[in-house]
């Protein structure tokens, strides 16, 4: 039996919770309310203030803070200021656990519709991906075993984006396509669950690793199927012709793991 630390436990936070502790693992929680789900060791802290004296001897740091806010100042306390505390934390260990760092896709900013792996060049467009890349660098350069986790556009309940914009009745149209990558919320904890164990059982880990489902597809094909499944017939007519790229899953699906929503179409079946 592992002890395992999650730091964040909002939705993804408490899914990958509950999953290694259904995996038979001891876990931990940090996070700044009082809820916690039934079997999980609270530690109720802001993670941006320096952190309190935890018993227990960890073998893995899950950090997984989602920002109050999509800004600058959000992103870096979420990011850097609590990567910052967390090693603080780590140096006090004889034996530091493995830290997973949940990051995003954003980090790559192609824009001409190609494949991206992790060995890809990092080329953050925005200024909330570009600490995006610092907060990896951060980790990659500190000293600690650590691995970095990407998800795509994370969907499922109570993250209906793409069905709110199908209700809207337009029909979209691409002079190319705009793809579109995504993970389902269930599937984005089991797979992070699933590489912790993995590690856990002796398995060498990567140093990154995409999160995203096995079909990356364009966003005019993906509302159109919303609406077909709604029966909403479109009122009005947009264009887009936004740069986008298409996120790889191969290293992941090379470990072997297995997805319950594999594409959109699944996902928004059951979702719906």
């Amino acid at each position: 039996m592992a002890d395992i630390l999650v730091v964040g436990l909002g939705d993804l936070g408490s899914r990958i919770a509950i999953g290694a502790l259904h995996a038979g693992n001891a876990v931990c929680a940090m996070r700044r309310n009082s809820q916690c789900p039934q079997g999980i060791r609270l530690v109720q802290h802001d993670a941006t203030l320096p952190w309190p004296d935890i018993t227990g001897t960890f073998t893995d740091v899950i950090l997984c803070v989602a920002p109050d806010e999509r800004n600058e100042s959000a992103y870096r306390q979420a990011y850097l200021t609590i990567g910052e505390r967390a090693l603080q934390w780590l140096a006090q260990h004889a034996n530091p656990p493995h830290v997973w760092v949940v990051s995003s896709t954003g980090v790559y900013g192609q824009q001409n519709g190609e494949w991206v792996t992790e060995e890809s060049p990092r080329q953050p467009s925005s200024q909330t991906a570009k600490i995006l890349v610092a907060a990896e660098d951060f980790w990659f350069n500190s000293g600690v075993a650590c691995t970095i986790l990407r998800p795509a556009g994370i969907y499922g309940p109570g993250r209906t984006m793409m069905i709110t914009i199908a209700k809207k009745a337009i029909h979209f149209i691409e002079n190319k396509p705009v793809y579109t990558n995504r993970i389902e919320v269930s599937d984005c904890a089991r797979a992070i669950v699933y590489l912790v164990q993995q590690r856990l059982q002796g398995v060498r880990v990567a140093d990154a690793y995409n999160l995203t489902d096995l079909q990356p597809a364009p966003y005019t094909e993906v509302i159109d199927f919303l609406q077909q499944q709604l029966q909403i017939i479109p009122v009005s007519v947009e264009q887009r012709n936004n740069g986008s790229k298409r996120v790889s899953a191969n290293r992941l699906q090379q470990t072997g793991f297995d997805w319950h929503y594999p594409d959109y179409q699944a996902g928004y079946l059951a979702l719906l």
